[in-house]
């Protein structure tokens, strides 16, 4: 029912189990990885380190960097147990920084 309180691992607002314990954005992780994946297989076809899909790949990195620091500001700020996941847990990279 709306209105009760959160129980079990969703109590403290935020997913932390499973993917979310090696990175905060494992889908954000994901999706630069296959625009840069998709620039590299470019790079190889054309022999071009400059070329037209880099345009992809460098608007999705800035993108995806905005939109975090937008999140984490509003995570931090809600959720109290937040700052320490984002000292424990990697940003985009799925690994843990401590």
């Amino acid at each position: 029912m709306a209105g009760e309180p959160l129980t079990g691992p969703y109590a403290k607002g935020f997913l932390d189990e499973g993917l979310w314990s090696l990175s905060r954005y494992p889908n954000y992780f994901a999706e630069q990885g296959l625009w840069i994946a998709f620039y590299l297989f470019s790079v190889a076809a054309s022999g071009l380190w400059i070329n037209w899909s880099i345009s992809g790949c460098i608007l999705l990195v800035i993108l995806f960097r905005g939109s975090s620091n937008f999140s984490e500001e509003i995570s931090s700020g809600k959720y109290p147990e937040y700052p320490l996941y984002q000292r424990t847990v990697s940003r985009f990279l799925p690994l843990k920084t401590r």
